[in-house]
């Protein structure tokens, strides 16, 4: 768990990632959180379904990388956001990270708030030096979001924007 001055970001278990892509409120019953506006879609749906939850079935792995984190906001005692990192520090120690906000709470600066976390959170783990992220070139809230949290640009393509904040 990672605690920022709203959020609690709570690392998903296996059965509670199950519980997230079975629709409805069964995580909030599970969790004693309100329900409100999670959502999940694609590609995050695939994403858990294909690459999470096998993960997550395999001891060898760190799950804390391969697991979905979702962010509570404390106050509201609802969901209004996740994140992930996309598996375990590679050979260069880098980890990649992604992220989505519940419509109902973007423009709250959120995202912001959890992406400073959790890249603050890796940074400090003695297998990561670099966190890198993507974006769509024309997603000017999530480039925000990483250049609001040190990320620099690093190359691009015709769609995709790719950013890195180093460790110290």
């Amino acid at each position: 768990m990672i605690e920022t001055p709203r959020l609690m970001l709570l690392p998903l278990s296996l059965e509670q990632v199950r519980l997230h892509i079975a629709g409805g409120t069964r995580l909030e019953e599970a969790m004693g959180v309100r329900p409100g506006h999670r959502e999940v879609t694609e590609p995050l749906l695939s994403i858990l379904r294909h690459f999470t939850i096998p993960f997550l079935q395999n001891p060898g792995r760190q799950s804390i990388y391969d697991t979905l984190w979702i962010a509570l906001d404390t106050t509201l005692n609802q969901f209004v956001a996740d994140a992930k990192f996309k598996g375990m520090p590679d050979e260069e120690q880098t980890v990649e990270i992604g992220y989505g906000t519940y419509p109902a709470f973007q423009r709250r600066g959120y995202m912001t708030e959890i992406v400073g976390a959790m890249t603050a959170w890796a940074l400090s783990q003695p297998n990561t030096h670099r966190v890198v992220a993507e974006t769509a070139l024309d997603n000017t809230a999530s480039q925000t979001v990483l250049l609001n949290n040190g990320f620099r640009p690093f190359e691009q393509d015709e769609r995709v924007r790719w950013w890195e904040r180093l460790g110290k």
